[in-house]
């Protein structure tokens, strides 16, 4: 009897342990949400480390803004027909050779039985144009291959163009390599997971022209991004995930996201944004040498603008003005995560804030 209860244990741990596969099955639908926590790094844990049947003990991470995640329908024209979930991004990448960051910008995927994809995005940009411009991948962006297995490696090409009257030509070529590199258990803040790791290498060439009808401009290399993602059954989203940037041929960490609860006093990344749009809007993001805040003239009177650190320190405090915007010099800034905070007379706006 002792003999039969020592191998039952040892088989329910060995389940415990056993390599798990993702599938399209663990992807997000419509209606589907996701409560995100950010961190300001990884503290003393090496992000970078993977094996088979590894321990990845992330628990001391630190919360400092939270954010949701809310998959919905597509409704926008043509991606209702195209895509399956419409997620809104509170935090876009600049695009190139816009001064400022659209408004309601949306990223669209589909998801089938092979991969899950970026198909396109939409966004508002309301100098120019009143409606919605809806960008169109040439080629999707192939974020996972199914089904995902530990020793898998695979690669995609996507590309994005579109013309905006009065601006110019602006398109993106992106080549993706995932590996699926590690499997075995992660701690977070909130639980343990059976998890697969995969780590995507995401190299990117902006297109710029002045004239909407060339695409063949001057072009932008971004820096390399390297993201390290953890995925469980059924979790929708990576339980966590690490992204970086290849500046000076070292990796730096430039955001650190795992699936959480709702805290109470923190940050809500969403609810701030989507309480008054209209408030400010912060470019470029991530940002290097100069942080731009454009706030609306009705709103204009500024009596504090500070980037503070995970720590609650401020490090940096001085800003001067052009019209409705206030910039901020960084240039001697650590890269990392931050909290911009603005005051306006009786109101207090904050937003994260990613340095390079």
């Amino acid at each position: 009897m002792k003999l039969h209860l020592l191998v039952c244990g040892a088989l329910i741990c060995s389940g415990l342990n056993a390599q798990i596969t993702i599938t399209s099955a663990d992807m997000p639908v419509a209606g589907d949400s996701v409560r995100l926590s950010y961190a300001a790094g990884t503290g003393n844990v090496d992000h970078t480390l993977t094996g088979t049947n590894y321990l990845w003990d992330f628990s001391s991470l630190a919360p400092i803004a939270q954010e949701r995640i809310d998959f919905n329908a597509p409704s926008a024209f043509p991606f209702a027909f195209m895509s399956d979930i419409a997620v809104t991004n509170y935090s876009p990448d600049s695009l190139p050779g816009i001064g400022t960051i659209p408004s309601q910008f949306t990223d669209y995927y589909k998801r089938s039985n092979s991969s899950y994809r970026q198909i396109g995005i939409s966004f508002e940009f309301s100098q120019l144009i009143n409606f919605p411009i809806p960008v169109i991948f040439s080629a999707g962006d192939t974020v996972y291959r199914f089904p995902l297995n530990y020793g898998n490696i695979d690669s995609c090409d996507a590309a994005y163009g579109f013309a905006i009257p009065g601006l110019g030509y602006l398109g993106q070529d992106r080549h993706r390599v995932n590996s699926v590199d590690g499997w075995g258990t992660l701690i977070t803040p909130l639980d343990t997971y059976n998890v697969v790791r995969v780590r995507s290498v995401v190299n990117a060439i902006d297109t710029i022209s002045l004239d909407t009808t060339n695409q063949t401009g001057f072009t932008i290399v971004r820096p390399t991004e390297v993201q390290y993602k953890w995925l469980a059954s059924g979790m929708m989203l990576p339980v966590l995930e690490v992204d970086c940037q290849i500046i000076a041929n070292a990796e730096v960490v430039t955001n650190v996201a795992y699936q959480d609860s709702l805290i109470d006093g923190l940050f809500q990344v969403a609810v701030q944004e989507t309480a008054d749009p209209s408030r400010l809007i912060v470019y470029p993001n991530p940002a290097s040498g100069q942080l731009n805040v454009s706030i609306p003239e009705s709103n204009n009177n500024v009596s504090e603008i500070g980037l503070y650190n995970s720590q609650g320190q401020i490090v940096s405090k001085e800003w001067k003005r052009s019209g409705n915007v206030y910039s901020i010099d960084i240039e001697n800034v650590a890269s990392g995560y931050y909290v911009l905070r603005v005051v306006t007379g009786s109101s207090t706006s904050v937003q994260p804030v990613i340095i390079r």
